[in-house]
């Protein structure tokens, strides 16, 4: 549940981000996927896209 809620929290910072160019939801953005591909056991699917998205978002 806890990968869920931070896959749900990453999306959601990253569509305002995209939508409102807001600064603070980049950096959420970025600190949830750089968590989730931290995270032991996950997906290595899902870890590859969070540092996909990761280098998305920091150029």
């Amino acid at each position: 549940m806890e990968i869920q809620n931070l896959l749900v929290a990453a999306l959601t910072h990253l569509v305002k981000f995209q939508s409102t160019q807001c600064p603070t939801a980049r950096r959420r953005a970025l600190m949830m996927f750089e968590a989730l591909a931290e995270k032991q056991g996950i997906d290595t699917n899902i870890q590859m896209l969070c540092y996909e998205a990761n280098e998305l978002l920091a150029t």
